[in-house]
């Protein structure tokens, strides 16, 4: 799969911060990782191994996640940089991940139907056209498979002088109980890239170019976090995490329809 290297460039530059300040502290946090392990198993609700394509992996969280619930897991991102930190963390935990570097919204080394489930988190605000992306994605899922979208308004929320101020807090926090210094540099917050994705109505909008590609939307939760942050300790950790706002996930399925056309 070929790449654009201006993109390759941009998320390259950002897998560091990327990773200290999304993944790294979820993975080390044996609380919001049981979490977010619990709520795949959960979503997935299958005792079969499936074929998982996790688009843009970034530098790992959910294949690693996947691949410990015993799942055949590929992932592709667009960053060279970001694979090396995934395809390192996964070596040390002895998990068998097939990485790739890729395109999301080219998925043309794959033939049709090849997976089972395809799954993202916090990928398609920064994708410049969803309907291509989500057409694509449909093609290589399997006649049962499903589709799951992790993702937030960033961007809008951005705007917000209430998260703006608990911004602030959560840099203090972070701070006195990890001894980081989160990214201050405007430029550098993974969330100040604007897309055409950023002044969509979400999901709500994601909902309507679903359906028009040949997915049957089965389930959107407007906000996931409230089943991963749980307990004082739980709370602590979303004041210090969440201060871009809620994350919604939509699950959804080839359509009868889209089956039959494939035939």
């Amino acid at each position: 799969m070929s790449v654009d290297s201006e993109k390759s460039n941009l998320w390259d530059e950002r897998a560091k911060i990327f990773d200290k300040s999304v993944v790294q502290g979820e993975m080390d946090d044996k609380l919001l990782f049981e979490g977010w392990k619990a709520i795949l198993k959960e979503i997935l609700s299958d005792e079969r191994k499936l074929r998982i394509l996790d688009i843009g992996t970034g530098t790992g969280f959910l294949a690693i996640t996947l691949a410990e619930l015993g799942h055949d897991v590929s992932a592709i991102d667009v960053s060279p940089n970001m694979l090396e930190i995934t395809r390192k963390r996964a070596a040390q935990r002895g998990l068998k991940i097939d990485f790739k570097l890729g395109d999301a919204m080219d998925l043309a080394d794959f033939p049709p139907e090849t997976f089972d489930v395809i799954i993202n988190r916090y990928l398609t605000w920064a994708l410049p056209d969803l309907n291509r992306a989500y057409e694509e994605w449909l093609r290589v899922i399997s006649e049962e498979g499903r589709l799951i979208i992790i993702d937030g308004n960033w961007f809008k929320n951005r705007r917000s002088v209430f998260r703006k101020i608990w911004r602030s807090l959560a840099w203090i926090l972070i701070y006195l109980t990890e001894k980081r210094k989160s990214e201050r540099d405007k430029n550098q917050e993974l969330v100040s890239i604007k897309s055409s994705v950023s002044e969509m109505i979400r999901p709500e909008d994601d909902l309507k170019i679903l359906n028009s590609c040949g997915y049957k939307v089965v389930k959107v939760n407007s906000n996931i976090y409230p089943l991963i942050y749980k307990g004082l300790q739980g709370k602590f950790e979303y004041l210090k995490r969440c201060y871009w706002g809620p994350a919604f996930m939509i699950i959804a399925e080839k359509s009868v329809d889209t089956r039959v056309l494939n035939d």
